[in-house]
């Protein structure tokens, strides 16, 4: 005991330690007379207690009060700071962050930097002065800010990561923001190390991504952007983001915008008023280089991935504005294409790039402003667009529909509830191929409820419900089609060899999907595709007993249209 508090005079007179001799923990509370006078330099030199590694945990209490800063902190492992709810923290200097992990002269990689921190409570105030961020940590490992105010940045960020693993940010406010110029402006931004202008004072630039970062339970009000990553590194992805019950009022631009994502969730968030509700972009769908930048190292892995294994579900989104930045939406899913020009200069395969395996999946999206869109997809393969309720109270205009494909292939799209101002419920675009639709539920539209374009083609059930759309339920190829139908019920013969099953002709049909199960009421599945419109039979070569449904299909330009099943 007697050396720490030997190492306390040193350091500073005024300052009260108390430590544990079982295990070099240390406690530092300051007091108001002691903040009086200088309480950034009073607050940095208790932080300096765990510079060195020497101790074991160091916690620094603030008490309430409101403090003029003069300069910025910064914290290093093992440490807790904790401040008062009303302990509030103003800027009061022209450079620098108001804390961030460690020094300018800190060179670390990877997430080899500061660890085991945790800033506890406080009102940071940066005073709308300086274009840089409140708070920014990188090179770090197990960061938890929490229950703390960050507000008045201006053309900067309210906090900015990179370079993190296992970082929380739990119940946080950040409000307040202004703009003078073209800056992407996210109140939290996570990113990749990878530029000296986002990363101004960190010696190494590795382009180590973010991962298993979770940013929950905070409210972002009066913003330009809310959270996310709007840039990031060939073969460098952020992993395991949780971006989860949050709540973002009256935001300028996009809420959450993602990008190059892998394993990740946006899950039970609130936005009350945005231009775009969640922007979740696995690569640029125009000019790549832009935003995804080749590795600083030749030996860097260059391999693109395509699997984001993402999930972005029970959303509640209201669009209320368009700020003319990007394709206003509710949520928005995008791949992209790298040209034959960008191939050349960076090495890289020329061609498009698919995002795959997103689920979109039980969010409510409320559209009020006229040029928005609900739900749109460019470049995206095999995912699911299930259970999303999507309406529009705006006025419509030409070409807002509530979900809408460009370049997107075998993917799902199922069980949603569209209702409102829309030209069409559903449109593919731009070669969409073999999208399924079933179960959805499209109403009031100025169009159709589902409209494919072009070559695009699509399967479409009968399970689909379209009413009161003002031109008509499906259009293709610029006209009106009817699902087939059958009439009559199915008629089952059993020996002990086998079924046979018929059914009666379909004036419409090109063939016949069969199925059964062992259950009246059970599940069917499909045991046989009848291709020819003439044949009205089909033995099932089993000595079971099944029960059997007929469902008649048509094809129209590669799309496929398949009836009510006549049943048993």
């Amino acid at each position: 005991m007697s050396v720490l508090l030997a190492f306390a005079v040193v350091l500073s007179s005024a300052i009260t330690v108390y430590a544990s001799d079982a295990d070099q923990n240390v406690v530092i509370t300051l007091t108001k007379a002691e903040l009086e006078e200088n309480p950034a330099s009073v607050i940095e030199e208790a932080l300096k207690y765990e510079k060195y590694g020497i101790w074991g945990h160091l916690t620094v209490n603030v008490p309430s009060g409101t403090y003029v800063m003069k300069t910025g902190l910064h914290i290093y492992s093992n440490t807790t700071l904790n401040l008062k709810a009303d302990t509030v923290l103003v800027r009061d200097f022209s450079s620098g962050s108001m804390i961030k992990s460690g020094t300018q002269n800190d060179v670390n990689s990877g997430y080899n930097g500061y660890n085991n921190i945790i800033i506890n409570g406080g009102v940071w105030d940066n005073s709308f002065t300086q274009t840089t961020c409140c708070i920014r940590f990188a090179h770090c490992n197990k960061v938890t800010l929490k229950n703390m105010t960050v507000k008045n940045v201006y053309d900067s960020h309210h906090i900015e990561i990179g370079a993190a693993s296992n970082m929380t940010l739990d119940n946080i406010t950040l409000t307040g923001y202004k703009r003078s110029k073209n800056t992407s402006g996210e109140a939290v931004q996570i990113d990749p190390v990878h530029s000296s202008q986002h990363f101004k004072g960190y010696q190494l630039l590795d382009d180590t991504p973010c991962k298993n970062i979770t940013v929950k339970n905070c409210t972002f009000t009066d913003v330009f952007s809310g959270v996310g990553t709007r840039s990031g590194v060939v073969g460098s992805y952020f992993d395991n983001i949780k971006i989860i019950n949050n709540t973002f009022t009256n935001i300028t631009d996009k809420a959450i915008c993602t990008f190059n994502y892998t394993n990740s969730q946006i899950k039970n968030n609130i936005i009350n008023g945005a231009s775009v509700g969640i922007f979740f972009e696995e690569y640029p769908t125009k000019n790549l280089t832009s935003k995804l930048w080749m590795p600083y190292s030749s030996s860097a892995s260059k391999k693109i991935i395509t699997n984001t294994n993402s999930v972005i579900s029970g959303n509640s989104i209201t669009v209320s504005k368009n700020a003319g930045y990007a394709q206003s939406c509710g949520i928005g899913v995008y791949g992209g294409v790298l040209s034959a020009a960008t191939s050349e200069s960076t090495g890289l395969k020329a061609g498009k790039y698919f995002a795959n395996n997103v689920t979109v999946l039980k969010n409510t999206v409320n559209l009020g402003h006229k040029a928005s869109v609900g739900i749109e997809c460019k470049y995206v393969n095999s995912s699911q667009i299930k259970s999303n309720k999507i309406t529009k109270t705006a006025a419509t205009k030409k070409n807002t529909n509530a979900v809408m494909l460009y370049h997107c292939n075998k993917n799902k799209i199922t069980d949603n509830k569209i209702s409102g101002n829309f030209d069409n419920g559903i449109s593919l675009h731009a070669d969409s191929l073999t999208n399924t639709f079933g179960t959805n539920t499209v109403k009031n539209t100025k169009n159709y409820g589902l409209i494919v374009y072009g070559k695009s083609n699509a399967v479409i059930s009968h399970t689909n419900s379209f009413a009161a759309n003002g031109k008509g339920t499906i259009c293709i190829s610029g006209k009106n089609q009817a699902l087939p139908s059958i009439k009559g019920k199915v008629t089952v013969k059993n020996n002990k060899k086998n079924n046979v099953v018929k059914w009666q002709k379909s004036a419409t049909a090109s063939g016949y999907y069969v199925y059964r199960s062992a259950k009246k009421n059970g599940a069917f599945t499909l045991v046989a595709t009848v291709k020819n419109r003439n044949k009205l039979s089909f033995t099932d070569k089993t000595s079971k007993k099944y029960y059997y449904k007929v469902s008649p299909y048509r094809f129209c330009n590669k799309s496929v249209l398949i009836g009510r099943k006549a049943v048993q």
